[in-house]
């Protein structure tokens, strides 16, 4: 039987193949403002005990550039969310995709909705979190491992921060707001595919945790 350590190096290695042997001569932008990057520093101990650094939440707006529905339950300008943490050593740990109706605050809490199942079991202190703005299949389910239909515009985030002293008391607080990028097609297969690979290999890990309902913190 394979060990969960050689299934880990066997399926690293054969992403790291498939994308060798897919990138193009020239990077071909598939979105120019569909890709959000920023970066957090107080997961791992300071999940545990906030008041030795800071608290970060992640706030997402879809800025309704697809429509905005009348009934929230028609998912009319629907847009999914795309999450992708990483950790300092640049590897994946864990992803999600989230639908937020038009003009809807998506609220989620860095250490329980992004980093509260790691696929390896030790949320990262630091790293950096890609969100890319994926308009709802027509199956109505988003999914992290395929990025199909790039939505330029279509988000907007935060990482809303407030440090915290030795005694509780909130020190400072502030927003961190999320840069743009464009999205390449290896970008794009590399996402999706290192998300899948996250998800096989996790057997139950890996997969961050959406808001339960519009306006819920996780």
């Amino acid at each position: 039987m394979i060990s969960r350590a050689s299934r880990f190096g066997i399926a690293f290695a054969a992403l790291a193949l498939l994308l060798a042997a897919s990138v193009p001569s020239v990077a071909q932008v598939v979105a120019n403002d569909a890709y959000l990057i920023n970066y957090f520093e107080y997961g791992g101990p300071f999940c545990a005990n906030p008041v030795s650094g800071g608290i970060e939440e992640l706030r997402v707006v879809n800025t309704g550039q697809i429509g905005s529905p009348i009934d929230a339950a028609t998912k009319q300008g629907t847009i999914c969310a795309d999450i992708y943490v990483f950790d300092t050593n640049q590897e994946m740990q864990e992803c999600c995709s989230c639908p937020l109706t038009a003009n809807e605050l998506g609220l989620f809490s860095l250490c329980h909705g992004l980093l509260s199942s790691p696929l390896t079991g030790v949320a990262p202190i630091r790293g950096v979190i890609k969100m890319v703005a994926d308009q709802l299949p027509a199956n109505g389910n988003c999914d992290a491992t395929t990025i199909a239909n790039p939505v330029n515009g279509g988000l907007r985030a935060w990482f809303f921060v407030r440090t915290i002293s030795g005694t509780g008391a909130v020190t400072a607080s502030g927003m961190n707001p999320f840069l743009s990028a464009p999205l390449t097609a290896n970008e794009q297969q590399f996402l999706g595919q290192a998300c899948a690979f996250v998800l096989y290999l996790g057997s139950g890990k890996g997969r961050c945790n959406c808001p339960p309902a519009p306006g819920l913190e996780v």
